[in-house]
């Protein structure tokens, strides 16, 4: 399973946000337009486009191997 996170060390919190706009989704989310944007995951449904988008390279990929037996989620 992978999922996008947003690394706020590189998020340069721009007035337009690539990632916000181009999301097929709409999984991307501020409450403000100067807050760091952030990912519903119950939206996202892991297709890494967002990552194509930011200019920063502010979007990390993120993998966690399913396990059945582990009740643990992200």
């Amino acid at each position: 399973m992978k999922r996008a996170m947003i690394n706020p060390e590189k998020c340069h919190r721009c007035n337009t946000c690539e990632v916000e706009a181009k999301c097929p989704e709409k999984a991307i989310i501020r409450e403000e337009q100067t807050d760091m944007p952030w990912i519903d995951f119950y939206k996202c449904r892991g297709c890494m486009e967002c990552k194509l988008f930011c200019r920063h390279g502010s979007v990390l990929e993120e993998a966690k191997p399913c396990d059945r037996n582990s009740l643990r989620s992200w």
